[in-house]
């Protein structure tokens, strides 16, 4: 009886022993097989997928032509237009009157071309110009010029208006410092009488003494926001509307003209 029941469980040992070992060997090739099958639609997943983003980009640089055509068709159009203050003339017979758009279809690219030939480092054309034209002026003659029109304000010079000619050659002797009297004395050389002097006239001439003795290089921008007083400190910025694109310098009584300007005698900057 004994070896009957040690018979079973050796059966039932091998039995389970080879159960075991077949599910091992299955699940194993279960997963082998759904790790090939996996990896192969992984693989179709990545063509496909660089294939879409290759079509992505094709279409974007499609989608860029398109709307640079779209804007030249644009420019074109506008260029094309009649200015909605134009009327037709009444036409004679037998005469020719040629119609007038007032639009220059040629403005945009002549326009386009203007910029790109004006970009420009600002900074560094005033640097350049700093260096190649160093100052050569007469710092003592601009100061006694500047301070002479600094006395000579609104309310001074109505005060000398209402003297006779010698009375404004008098105060103008007693106000007037050692190196202003100079000045003063260079602008009377040609004046024969007392007569000949104009206190206006002395005005405009020392104006023109600073202009010309001036220390001081002043640029002019079309940008309110643009400011390169930080290259030296006799460099000056100021806005001028009428400046289109580029930049304008006086210095040293010259003009460096490196800009399209707005001329128009109405409201142009008097350098």
């Amino acid at each position: 009886m004994t070896a009957v029941f040690i018979a079973i469980f050796v059966i039932m040992g091998v039995m389970i022993y080879f159960i075991t070992a077949s599910l091992r060997i299955v699940t194993e090739n279960a997963s082998k097989k759904v790790n090939v099958y996996f990896l192969s639609k992984l693989r179709e997943y990545d063509k496909d997928f660089k294939e879409k983003m290759n079509r992505l980009e094709e279409l974007k640089e499609s989608k860029e032509e398109v709307e640079q055509e779209i804007k030249v068709l644009k420019m074109d159009y506008n260029a094309m237009q009649v200015s909605r203050f134009y009327k037709p003339r009444p036409v004679i017979r037998e005469a020719y009157i040629p119609v007038s758009h007032y639009i220059d279809n040629g403005f945009f690219s002549d326009y386009k071309t203007a910029k790109n030939l004006l970009v420009m480092d600002k900074r560094e054309i005033i640097r350049t110009v700093l260096e190649k034209f160093p100052y050569e002026g007469d710092i003592k003659r601009y100061d006694a010029a500047n301070s002479i029109l600094e006395k000579l304000n609104f309310a001074a010079i109505y005060d000398l208006c209402t003297l006779d000619k010698v009375g404004q050659l008098r105060t103008l002797d007693e106000t007037l410092s050692k190196p202003e009297h100079e000045i003063f004395e260079e602008f009377l050389q040609p004046c024969d009488t007392a007569d000949d002097f104009e206190v206006l006239d002395f005005i405009s001439w020392l104006r023109q003494i600073v202009s010309i003795e001036s220390p001081i290089l002043t640029a002019y921008l079309g940008d309110e926001d643009e400011n390169y007083d930080d290259v030296a400190d006799n460099v000056v910025c100021q806005f001028d509307k009428n400046v289109c694109e580029g930049i304008r310098i006086v210095y040293q009584g010259r003009l460096y003209d490196y800009s399209i300007y707005e001329s128009r005698k109405k409201n142009e900057h008097i350098y």
